[in-house]
């Protein structure tokens, strides 16, 4: 018995292990985030911005794979496309495998053929010659609804009683259930993306920011200025060089801890976001296939969940964006 549940671990461990997916495999790449952005060597600030731009082209690499694959997956099933759109066209329409073939080489169409196939499609779709459409353009408002409400009740009893209408209106209805779950998940995931990047707006749009940073230009110009002057302006460069020093560990102790919290609440954002992300991937999967007959490759269905993993990673990457002044630099 002890031999089965251990047999049974082991090979639910398999599993668990061959399920992983790239989403999860960057979500325990991600570090920890430094704790403290002010205090710290510009050695180790470097390392750690460097170890982060490694993940950072790591990830970027692989949505490029992922991109590439997909792009070729359609390509290479160009014929699958063409048959599913045929076949939907064919039931849509009514149109005859012949019909099709003559719209596939159109060019060799007279113009009576041109418009015997489009009096069929209108036919199919309307239930009226092109010449009743005319007839119906030229009419009363009056005289439109009248005709509305009846072709409506006539469709509604066709819909009933003919099973070929029937399954068009219930394909036409998984179409329309596709679209609206396709639309509603990538409104959901682009607001997520909207809110993470608006938590940086308090630090970039910040216009005390700013002046801090032209503060610090203007003084390192005056310094500039007076470098090739000659003596008796080391004391008034020394005063710069101060005034320059104390700004920049006060940028660093204002904006830092901003920076810092934005960063947390994009953390927890991301990780609650993944689910979305993913079912944005199989939304889009399912209105291809449904579209073009074309199964998306399943990796490819975690592009969004990366994407939004890199976000975070950029963002990350500028934790000590703040930190402006090291001592080290001064030796």
């Amino acid at each position: 018995m002890r031999k089965l549940i251990f047999l049974l671990i082991a090979i639910s461990v398999t599993i668990m292990a061959s399920a992983q997916t790239k989403t999860n495999e960057y979500l325990k790449k991600i570090p920890a985030m430094p704790k403290d952005s002010c205090n710290v060597t510009k050695a180790n600030a470097e390392a750690y911005k460097a170890m982060v731009g490694n993940i950072i082209d790591q990830l970027k690499a692989d949505i490029d794979n992922l991109s590439e694959l997909q792009s070729k997956t359609m390509e290479n099933n160009k014929e699958t496309t063409e048959k599913t759109m045929m076949n939907k066209m064919s039931q849509q329409y009514g149109i005859s495998q012949e019909d099709l073939e003559k719209i596939k080489n159109k060019k060799n169409m007279t113009d009576a053929e041109k418009k015997e196939l489009a009096n069929k499609m209108v036919q199919q779709q309307t239930n009226m010659s092109m010449e009743e459409v005319t007839k119906l353009s030229k009419m009363s408002d009056a005289g439109k609804k009248a005709y509305a409400e009846a072709y409506a009740t006539e469709a509604m009893a066709t819909s009933q009683t003919d099973p070929n209408q029937k399954a068009k209106t219930e394909n036409a209805q998984n179409m329309y259930d596709l679209m609206q779950a396709q639309q509603n998940i990538n409104n959901k995931t682009s607001s997520i993306t909207q809110q993470e990047a608006d938590l940086y707006t308090p630090v970039n749009s910040d216009p005390e920011r700013q002046k801090m940073l032209d503060r610090m230009d203007k003084w390192n110009s005056e310094i500039m200025a007076m470098a090739g002057i000659g003596d008796g302006q080391e004391h008034q460069i020394d005063s710069l060089s101060l005034l320059i020093k104390n700004e920049k560990i006060k940028y660093c102790n204002i904006y830092s801890p901003k920076w810092r919290n934005a960063l947390r609440q994009h953390y927890k954002m991301l990780k609650a976001s993944i689910p979305d992300f993913l079912e944005f991937g199989k939304a889009n999967a399912a209105m291809n296939k449904a579209q073009t007959g074309i199964e998306t490759p399943e990796e490819c269905l975690e592009i969004g969940s990366l994407a939004t993993i890199l976000h975070y990673l950029q963002a990350l990457q500028g934790v000590y964006g703040a930190k402006l002044y090291y001592p080290e630099e001064e030796l």
